[in-house]
C-alpha cells in the first residue's frame, strides 16, 4: 500500500511540474504587464504613486515578469505605511495555477509578527466576477519596534496568466475596507480591458 501511495506522488508531483512548461503559452505576445498595474486614480484623494511601476527584480516565485507599483498617503511621516500592486506574469494559466496555490494562496498569508489571524472580514462582501480566483483577509500586524501594531489588508487573484497582490495597510484617515473594495473593482476592470474578459 505504502509503494502505491509513493508511486501516486511521485506521478502527480512530476504531472505539476511537468504539465506547465508543455502547456501551450497563453498569448504571444504577452500584454504588457505594464498595463495592468493599478495607477494612482483608483486611490483615494490623499494619496500619492512613488513613481511609474518598475520591475521587481527579484524572482520570487518563478515567474517570467514581475511589476510593481508603490502608492503612499499624503501627510504620512512613516513610509512604511502605504501599498503596494504586484504583477507576476507565467507561461501560461497552468502554470500560474500552479504558482498560486503552491506559493500564494498560503504564502502571502503566513502568520509572521500576527496579533490577530488573516481572515475576511464580516463586512466584506465584494467577489470578483473576473479573477479565475481570488483571496482577500485582513489581519492586525506587530510592527514593533518600528511602530504600534496596525491592521493591514491583501488580495491575491490570478487572471489567467497573471497573479496579482495587492497589499494595503487599513486606517480610517488613509484607507478604508470601501476604499480597499474600489481599488480591486479597478484591478479587475484593468484585466477585463485588457485580457479581453468581460465584467458580469
Amino acid at each position: 500500500m505504502g509503494l502505491v501511495v509513493s508511486v501516486f506522488v511521485c506521478l502527480a508531483m512530476t504531472t505539476l511540474y511537468v504539465v506547465p512548461r508543455v502547456w501551450p503559452m497563453r498569448r504571444t505576445p504577452p500584454v504588457a504587464t505594464s498595463d495592468l498595474m493599478l495607477d494612482i486614480s483608483a486611490f483615494p484623494e490623499n494619496w500619492w504613486s512613488s513613481g511609474a511601476p518598475a520591475d521587481f527584480i527579484v524572482r520570487l516565485h518563478g515567474e517570467r515578469e514581475c511589476v510593481q507599483a508603490q502608492f503612499f498617503p499624503e501627510g504620512s511621516d512613516r513610509r512604511i505605511y502605504g501599498a503596494y500592486h504586484r504583477v507576476f506574469r507565467y507561461r501560461n494559466e497552468v502554470d500560474a495555477l500552479y504558482i498560486y496555490y503552491l506559493d500564494f494562496y498560503g504564502g502571502e498569508f503566513l502568520p509572521w509578527h500576527m496579533v490577530t489571524q488573516w481572515a475576511v472580514p464580516e463586512e466584506w462582501s465584494y467577489e470578483s466576477p473576473v479573477a479565475d480566483r481570488l483571496k482577500f483577509a485582513c489581519g492586525e500586524v506587530d510592527m514593533s519596534p518600528l511602530g504600534p501594531p496596525r491592521w493591514e489588508c491583501e488580495a491575491v487573484a490570478q487572471y489567467d496568466e497573471y497573479v496579482s497582490v495587492f497589499h494595503t495597510e487599513l486606517d480610517p484617515d488613509y484607507m478604508t475596507l470601501q476604499d480597499v473594495e474600489r481599488i480591486l473593482v479597478s484591478i479587475d476592470e484593468r484585466m477585463a480591458l485588457y485580457l479581453r474578459r468581460h465584467t458580469q
